[in-house]
């Protein structure tokens, strides 16, 4: 387990571990303890200059399984006494060494300086900026785990709603939001409901794509239950040999990155198309055992919200064509810059995409900005119509990242090539 956490002292956790290695509440085995803290700042634009909000929450949830079910508790805060109430310990709950809570989580040394520049800058758009930071540890019978997690920074326009999620210092965060902020286009072109172009993915917009039709229907709760249209397919052939895709907690340049899940299993990565075959599933630890694969992407929307199975950061191997060529060889298609948002039906299988921004493409070139459009397909026809050429150009999408799932919503990310799919429709 890591040997270092800031929350809490090393010490106490392991008497906590070991308070809680036998412990039973009537026929129900404990599972683990998950304590958490968050910061939020946010800092908005106003008519007398920025101002700063900051929100600080803390809690913990403890769980106990039993052979048919799932007991799970949680309060907010954290004490020797409050952790005594929330796992019956009767007292037994050993007493810190120090006193706690340890320092508090403070932003990077230049986070106000940057947004409050930033948000005059862009005080005419109305440019809001969130900086998230967490830390939390996982006590389980065997041990615990301090969770570390990149310091994100989500920044959105109002009344737009788009948005920039990137981990705080990366350095296109400045282009980035230009970029975010950019006037649309004056000319554009609405293809007419049921037209089928090839349609070509750029600057990092297959990932989102992927997210849907690869992240999402291998996570496990719906391959165990049936309710993935992957369900079944494992060790198939379902897209061309040039697609490889892992899912990959370490990428801490990403969103979805952290050391451990929200189970306490260490993060490594997890292949799930591998020359075009199925490789893998996304388990927690339920899925895990039901799937005979290994856990590890049990995450929580918040301290008082179960680990369910999530991804973390989706992949995809880079393939060695020249994105332009790829353009250039089109004679007539839709080329996507920019993906407001993308939902799939995972008991159709029907995917929809909101594309917010992209160009027509004519004889190899861009000819009209796109109007926003919607585009939907079904997902093994579409799996098997991704072109085998890829572009070399592996690039992250930084305009996507909060991901929803059942209501809940926590950071993804995803780097990918430039690709082409066949299939998609106009909605």
């Amino acid at each position: 387990m890591d040997a270092r956490f800031p929350i809490f002292d090393p010490a106490w956790l392991d008497m906590l571990v070991d308070a809680t290695g036998s412990m039973r509440v009537h026929t129900a085995r404990f599972e683990e303890l998950y304590v958490e803290r968050r910061l939020d700042l946010f800092v908005q634009p106003g008519p007398d200059g920025p101002s700063l909000r900051e929100i600080r929450t803390e809690g913990m949830s403890a769980r106990w399984r039993t052979r048919s079910r799932i007991i799970m508790a949680a309060r907010t805060g954290f004490s020797p006494e409050g952790v005594r109430q929330l796992l019956e310990l009767k007292g037994a709950a050993p007493r810190p060494s120090r006193l706690l809570p340890a320092p508090e989580l403070d932003p990077p040394h230049d986070w106000k300086t940057w947004a409050w520049e930033t948000t005059r800058r862009y005080a005419s758009q109305r440019l809001s900026l969130r900086l998230l930071i967490r830390n939390a540890v996982v006590i389980r019978p065997d041990g615990w785990a301090a969770i570390e997690t990149p310091v994100l920074l989500r920044a959105t326009t109002f009344p737009q709603g788009h948005s920039v999620l990137a981990v705080w210092g990366r350095p296109e965060i400045g282009s980035w939001i230009a970029r975010l902020l950019a006037p649309p286009a004056r000319r554009t072109f609405s293809p007419r409901s049921g037209t089928r172009l090839p349609v070509l993915f750029s600057e990092g917009t297959a990932g989102a794509f992927l997210h849907e039709v690869i992240g999402h229907l291998t996570e496990s709760d719906l391959v165990a239950g049936g309710l993935s249209p992957l369900a079944g397919l494992g060790g198939a052939e379902i897209c061309p040999p040039s697609i490889s895709v892992i899912d990959d907690p370490r990428r801490h340049d990403l969103p979805g990155g952290f050391s451990h899940d929200d189970e306490g299993v260490p993060a490594k990565p997890a292949s799930l198309i591998r020359n075009g075959v199925l490789t893998g599933w996304l388990c927690d630890r339920s899925g895990a055992r039901f799937l005979g694969c290994d856990a590890g992407r049990g995450r929580r929307a918040s301290w008082s919200a179960p680990p369910v199975a999530r991804m973390s950061n989706i992949i995809v191997a880079p393939g060695s064509e020249n994105p332009e060529v790829i353009e250039r060889n089109l004679s007539h298609a839709l080329l996507i810059t920019h993906l407001g948002g993308a939902t799939i039906d995972a008991g159709s299988g029907q995917i929809v995409l909101r594309v917010s921004e992209g160009f027509e493409i004519r004889n190899g070139r861009r000819r009209r900005a796109l109007a926003p459009l919607l585009l939907t397909g079904h997902v093994i026809p579409l799996l098997t119509k991704i072109d085998p050429i890829l572009g070399n150009d592996p690039t992250p999408d930084w305009r996507l990242g909060w991901c929803v799932k059942n209501g809940l919503a926590i950071p993804t990310g995803s780097e990918a090539p430039t690709m082409l799919v066949h299939g998609l429709e106009v909605l």
